[in-house]
């Protein structure tokens, strides 16, 4: 797991983002397939002069092709208008085109979100997405397992995804959630020598088997190497038998157990002495 400077979990890479929100980059073939219009559609487009008309078939193409909207310049689409004025608006001139105002886009996309039965993320659609995603985190806390899900729920929903720091922060929300769910589920559980053995971890005594000691693995496959292991297996015996059970009683799956302890490796001793130790006890513990 990783962060941004401004503590968003980082889920996607660059190019994953990319597919989902970048203008779409068609070929001739994308162009026949997602700007062909039915007899409907092209009649709606007809309804406005061809100048705005051919923003309207353009931002149709652009929707059924990624279910998004989006923010560009005519020199940007450029080869797209070409391919709609050969196709359908013979008397316009790409050169001489211009954006429609701000007004007229909001209700050219008003209008394809409802030929389309499509609608925006509003208020009621994140708040039935943030529940989704909770359920979600239940099962699996890995934030690109919770996005993909979400993705999904949007896609059935026919709703438009938000913008992607909307989604992270809504996945970082779910994450943190079932984080305080687990963590108090820990304190009313575990029994006050896991507690202190957890704790003990903490202590940077890699003598005393300190975290430090759990992120070491065996240097070789020597003797020394092997006994070392077998000993540490023996220490941590308790604490696997009370991890095995925890699973079953908060509901946790095997895959979210390894998230939360994937955040040990990922996080220094120095950092996670100065974290909440509760939640630190949880990473611990899977």
């Amino acid at each position: 797991m990783s962060s941004t400077a401004s503590h968003r979990l980082v889920i996607l890479t660059q190019s994953e983002i990319n597919d989902l929100y970048n203008l779409p980059q068609f070929d001739d073939n994308d162009r026949r397939h997602y700007f062909e219009m039915g007899d409907a559609e092209l009649q709606s487009t007809r309804l406005r002069r061809p100048s705005a008309g051919i923003f309207v078939a353009l931002e149709l193409g652009y929707f059924k092709a990624k279910k998004q909207f989006f923010s560009y310049e005519v020199a940007d689409v450029s080869d797209d208008l070409n391919y709609l004025v050969k196709r359908y608006f013979f008397s316009l001139e790409v050169a001489t085109l211009r954006l429609p105002s701000k007004p007229t886009r909001q209700v050219i996309r008003q209008s394809i979100l409802s030929w389309t039965s499509y609608f925006d993320c509003d208020a009621n659609a994140k708040l039935e997405l943030m529940q989704k995603m909770q359920r979600t985190a239940a099962f699996s806390t890995q934030p690109l397992f919770i996005l993909r899900e979400a993705l999904q729920h949007l896609a059935n929903k026919r709703c438009v995804a938000p913008r992607y720091t909307t989604l992270q922060d809504l996945v970082g929300r779910a994450v943190a959630s079932e984080g305080v769910r687990l963590t108090k589920l820990l304190v009313s559980h575990a029994s006050a020598s896991v507690m202190l053995h957890l704790d003990q971890l903490l202590e940077g005594d890699e003598a005393a088997m300190s975290i430090s000691a759990v992120k070491r693995e065996p240097k070789n496959f020597s003797w020394t190497e092997l006994k070392s292991e077998v000993e540490r297996r023996k220490v941590f015996e308790p604490l696997h038998e009370f991890a095995g059970s925890f699973l079953k009683l908060a509901g946790l799956s095997y895959e979210s157990g390894k998230y939360f302890a994937s955040l040990v490796k990922f996080y220094t001793l120095y950092k996670l002495q100065r974290m909440d130790k509760d939640m630190v006890r949880l990473y611990l513990k899977g």
